[in-house]
């Protein structure tokens, strides 16, 4: 019996496999609308109207768009956002879509930077993936990187879009499906600045900001991972404390 059993495991281990993928493909086609940026949000307002108006169920509702936009950081320099919208016109399920936002103060007012402001040489950004991959092999928790036969083996460049920071670090955030399955929040990598000297643009613009000071900092708790202020950081409730 226990012969049988290791003759039929890797069947066994590839129907599952082949029934992950398949699952995966049906997701992730539901979900097209996810691709779509955050940027235009009235467009995607329009679309989730649409087609509840035209193509959903009475039986698949409740319908519902939700959107959030706080601030991860804010000092006087450097201002981070984290954006996450939530749409479910119809069945199987809804799609979630994250956005990050960093501005830093550039003559006085304040500019939108990119990922490629930071990491702009082709080494660089090489850095940056090799990092990403390292990391989701060996210490996160992303199932398409994890197991004795990962789905995933190599890190995508392209995957590597969207981030925030706080005062202390780079937080790459990855879109639903691009590294792992469903989750409650979205699988991020956080690198510390001082691990950054040397690998990204020296003098970038968030670079010459650099110590930052915590005028303003949300939580990065995985449990409630973009919770209210943090009490021991926030400038304002320390005022009101002292009333």
């Amino acid at each position: 019996m226990v012969n049988m059993a290791l003759l039929l495991s890797p069947k066994i281990a590839c129907f599952m496999r082949i029934s992950y993928l398949f699952l995966l493909l049906i997701f992730t086609s539901c979900s097209s609308d996810s691709k779509k940026r955050l940027d235009n949000i009235e467009e995607i307002k329009k679309d989730f109207i649409a087609t509840i108006l035209t193509e959903s169920i009475l039986d698949e509702g409740p319908f519902q768009m939700n959107y959030h936009l706080r601030a991860i950081l804010f000092s006087d320099n450097v201002v981070s956002l984290m954006g996450d919208i939530f749409v479910f016109a119809n069945l199987p399920h809804g799609w979630t879509r994250y956005e990050g936002k960093t501005y830093v103060k550039t003559n006085g007012s304040f500019k939108e930077i990119a990922l490629n402001d930071l990491f702009p040489q082709p080494s660089q950004k090489e850095f940056l993936r090799r990092f990403c991959e390292n990391f989701f092999k060996h210490h996160g928790d992303c199932s398409y990187f994890r197991g004795s036969d990962p789905l995933c083996n190599h890190q995508d460049q392209e995957l590597i879009k969207t981030f925030v920071v706080d005062h202390e670090s780079l937080i790459l955030v990855f879109q639903p499906y691009s590294v792992g399955g469903l989750g409650d929040v979205p699988f991020t990598v956080k690198i510390p600045f001082a691990e950054l000297i040397g690998k990204w643009q020296a003098g970038n613009p968030l670079e010459k900001h650099l110590p930052i000071a915590k005028n303003f900092l949300s939580s990065w708790d995985k449990d409630n991972w973009i919770s209210d202020v943090q009490e021991d950081h926030s400038i304002a409730y320390q005022k009101d404390a002292v009333k």
